[in-house]
């Protein structure tokens, strides 16, 4: 009962400390093969704070977008086709996670083959804290475990920054969450700067995506249909005839052929694919 008093408090205090927007950087570690080191990726994440809540998203996609949308608003308005750059380093990780205060209510935010869909979930995780402490970079953390999503993480928390959030779906300690890894390794977030006062972002950068809200059990039907058939829309856009290929002369090609290579490929990296944070979805 007196965790659930301190929790309040620091719920609370933490909205009076974070009344305009602070920015914390993570660099997220990650293995998309368990079989293949080769495959370990790292990227710039951001956990956008706020007196309403929290944004996670990757900085760099979040930068192509910006770039994109800025020539996309400028392709429409001069009637133009001109080409939409990328700028700077591409990121892969292309889902959003958003947190409402106080209830911790999650939005996850993530494209299936051409569908924006908006899964909204409530969790609670069930930490266990250690006495165990230490120092990550420039804070004093102490050390906590939970399971989610089909993987035992262990968690280290400071409440040199009070405010009971973290990385991705992540919180309900008595601190931030500066690190946090699943205990095989192949997941890893660790926090690695932080900015105050910073102009709040729209994460959803294209005005005209407009998510398909659902739950999260539902997603989950989605997500495995999703594993199954990756090129299933495209494949109907193609039969309806929303959709063709043509060659550098603009002549039409074989749409068959064209969506078998794809579908073939597409499978491989599936395939490769096999190691996703959240286990849960690959049952």
């Amino acid at each position: 009962m007196m965790r659930k008093y301190v929790l309040i408090f620091l719920i609370f205090f933490s909205l009076k400390v974070f009344s305009q927007t602070q920015r914390f950087y993570y660099d997220y570690q990650f293995q998309t093969d368990s079989t293949d080191l080769e495959t370990k990726i790292s990227e710039l994440m951001v956990l956008d704070i706020d007196k309403k809540g929290s944004k996670y998203y990757s900085e760099y996609v979040f930068q192509n977008d910006s770039v994109m949308n800025v020539q996309f608003k400028k392709n429409m308005s001069t009637h133009s086709d001109d080409p939409i750059p990328m700028s700077g380093k591409q990121g892969v990780v292309a889902y959003k996670v958003l947190k409402s205060y106080p209830n911790f209510k999650i939005n996850h935010i993530v494209s299936l083959d051409m569908t924006l869909y908006n899964a909204n979930q409530q969790i609670k995780l069930d930490w266990k804290i250690f006495p165990h402490k230490e120092k990550i970079g420039e804070w004093n953390v102490q050390k906590a475990e939970t399971n989610f999503a089909g993987r035992k993480w262990i968690a280290w928390f400071s409440t040199e920054i009070p405010i009971q959030d973290g990385p991705y779906k992540f919180y309900g300690l008595p601190g931030l969450i500066v690190k946090v890894e699943d205990q095989s390794g192949f997941h890893k977030m660790e926090l690695k700067g932080i900015k105050k006062n910073v102009l709040e972002r729209d994460v959803l950068a294209f005005k005209f995506e407009k998510p398909i809200g659902l739950d999260y059990k539902k997603y989950q039907t989605v997500y495995k249909n999703y594993r199954r058939d990756p090129m299933a829309n495209l494949k109907k856009m193609a039969q309806d005839g929303q959709f063709y290929v043509t060659d550098d002369a603009g002549n039409r090609l074989d749409n068959a052929d064209y969506l078998k290579s794809q579908e073939k490929a597409v499978m491989e990296r599936m395939k490769k694919n096999n190691n996703i944070l959240e286990l849960d979805l690959l049952k």
